[in-house]
């Protein structure tokens, strides 16, 4: 038998289940500092993720147990009224192995281990401390108050947070759709009963084209996975999506696009290695015509060890944000919080186009399989290989569209220029990357890989219809780097992300947008800043200023002749600029 002493408890591991055994057992006993034993300590147990795995209530010998544990790191917390919670860390458990924790209760002024609130948005006191001064101050011998289970349910709401953001710009396009130049966004979330959580989000611009006016409003109702009232890790949500644009260029009688979208995700998990989100979204598009798109979606993760995993994802039809943001990465102070990408999220229309005079939906169906390994604390490489199919793959053309065939060309509501239909297509490609931190504040990134792209064929003669620019689209393997930069600048508390991508050859189509990586390169130069602003002391939350550019030196663009001294151009990502100023409290 072998002894471990501490202030906080004293480690007995022997081998007390036959050598057969796969499992461990953790045991131990509560005190206080006299030496008795206390009856009706909680005592939790935590898995190396932090997460709740049981909780029980000592005996009347403050005897406890926690059985069949599979081998892994373990944590024990330990809280009883009047005094100060106790807490174990990395308790290694191993087959066939037994461990006994002696745990020695301590009131204020002798502790084993304090447990400190976290910061905003949580409470300034914990339940626990508040109850240890209660009754440590009390002058009547009680030990401990009566439990009150219903005490939270008092308040309806709590813990919200909002953020408004005013922005304005030139057009945004992205791959799965575009967004208003000039709006105004909102997204407020709430805690519902303490169980559940209730986001509402929102937007209301203009595109460019025309002062075009388009609005957007999202309902999110998601129940975090720490939530008691959940089994097994699960944490679902339910997402209801309105959004409705008005296009010009086709006559008065042009109807406004409109779109209902309902999706709900579900995150669970199987162990301790095995994670599953999935979900569907179901899409209605009416524009000329009622469209029906459905989009399932899933990823799973196998943790190979603490330094490392493998994902696997798939997604059809057109994927939800919520699988599309940045899967377990390092943050280095330049990502959005939850709230601000669904900001920028929810006013992301359908990418509609023309075909035949019919109105189609971009469709893409994506397979992928992704690998990350940690080195230490500062290194991560990743690696991911995937498979994509587009139907009715959409374009944006800006010139001298108007010599085209108008029944295959419909005006971008976001910017100056037209969407083409280009038809199916079929692409592979593969990135390896790898990021470092530097410090608390501080990363940089660099990837390299292969995509499939499509080339244009210049003509001899001008191209007189769409029909003619889908004929000289051909399929191309294209090579590429990217490097990224993120951090904080001291003093200022700037936060700033750069980026650059160059790859070789003429390129027309987007970049892929990874779904098991974090790093999804963009194309040409990229910066976005978020600069705090002083307050007026007229609220409690803070002030940002916001800059994007995307492509700042025009990669990809192509040029076809339409005509004498005319041209279109081919943009697979448009040079854009946007700014704003956001609220946040």
């Amino acid at each position: 038998m072998v002894l471990l002493c501490g202030s906080a408890a004293s480690v007995c591991l022997a081998a007390g289940d036959p050598p057969g055994r796969l499992h461990g057992t953790i045991v131990g006993v509560v005190s206080d500092a006299s030496g008795g034993a206390r009856l009706g300590a909680t005592v939790y147990l935590f898995n190396r993720f932090e997460k709740l795995v049981r909780k029980v209530l000592t005996n009347e010998k403050g005897a406890f147990g926690f059985d069949f544990l599979p081998p892994d790191s373990y944590s024990v917390r330990v809280v009883l009224p009047s005094f100060l919670p106790a807490v174990r860390q990395n308790i290694l458990i191993q087959p066939g192995i037994r461990s006994f924790l002696a745990i020695n209760l301590a009131s204020l002024v002798n502790s084993v281990e304090l447990v400190y609130p976290g910061q905003s948005p949580a409470p300034l006191m914990t339940d626990e401390w508040k109850w240890v001064l209660r009754g440590t101050m009390t002058t009547r011998p009680v030990l401990r108050y009566a439990p009150q289970p219903n005490r939270q349910a008092t308040t309806v709401f709590g813990e919200t947070r909002a953020v408004v953001r005013v922005q304005a710009g030139d057009g945004a396009t992205g791959v799965f759709g575009g967004q208003p130049d000039l709006g105004t966004a909102f997204a407020v979330a709430t805690s519902f009963l303490h169980r559940h959580e209730l986001q509402v989000t929102g937007n209301l611009g203009y595109a460019s084209r025309g002062g075009v006016p388009a609005a957007a409003l999202r309902t999110r109702w998601s129940r975090p996975a720490t939530s008691s009232a959940l089994q097994g890790g699960s944490s679902p949500e339910v997402l209801v999506t309105v959004r409705q644009l008005f296009v010009v260029g086709q006559g008065s009688q042009a109807p406004p696009l409109r779109t209902l979208s309902t999706a709900a995700v579900d995150r669970m998990s199987f162990g301790d290695r095995w994670d599953l989100l999935y979900g569907a979204q179901l899409e209605a598009v009416t524009f000329y015509d009622r469209l029906t798109v459905m989009s399932p979606f899933a990823r799973l993760t196998y943790r190979l060890g603490r330094q490392q995993e493998l994902q696997a994802a798939f997604s059809s039809g057109a994927p939800p944000e919520e699988i599309l943001r940045s899967p377990g990465t390092w943050a280095a102070g330049a990502v959005e919080s939850p709230l601000g990408q669904d900001v920028g999220t929810v006013s992301a229309f359908p990418r509609v186009s023309l075909r035949d005079g019919r109105v189609h939906v971009q469709r893409t169906g994506n397979a992928e399989l992704g690998y990350r390994r940690r080195f230490g604390n500062d290194v991560e490489v990743t690696a991911a290989v995937f498979e994509q199919r587009v139907a009715n793959g959409t374009m944006l053309a800006l010139g001298a569209t108007e010599g085209l065939d108008r029944a295959e060309v419909l005006p971008d509501p976001f910017s100056n220029g037209a969407v083409l239909n280009v038809g199916s297509y079929h692409r592979r490609g593969a990135l390896v990357s790898a990021t470092r931190q530097w410090g608390r504040y501080w990363s940089s990134s660099i990837a390299a890989g292969n995509v499939g792209t499509l080339q244009v064929n210049l003509p001899a003669e001008p191209v007189a219809s769409v029909r003619d620019v889908r004929r000289l689209l051909r399929q191309t393997q294209r090579n590429w780097v990217a490097v990224r930069a993120t951090g904080v600048a001291p003093g200022t508390r700037t936060r700033f992300m750069v980026s650059y991508l160059h790859i070789g050859g003429s390129n027309t189509l987007p970049m892929y947008r990874y779904l098991t990586q974090g790093f999804s390169p963009e194309l040409g130069l990229n910066l976005q800043v978020q600069q705090p602003l002083p307050g007026l002391g007229l609220w409690s939350g803070r002030l940002e200023a916001i800059v994007e550019l995307r492509n700042a030196v025009s990669n990809g663009y192509q040029r076809l002749q339409a005509g004498e001294d005319r041209g279109v151009l081919l943009m697979p990502s448009p040079r854009t600029l946007r700014g704003g100023l956001a609220f946040i409290f």
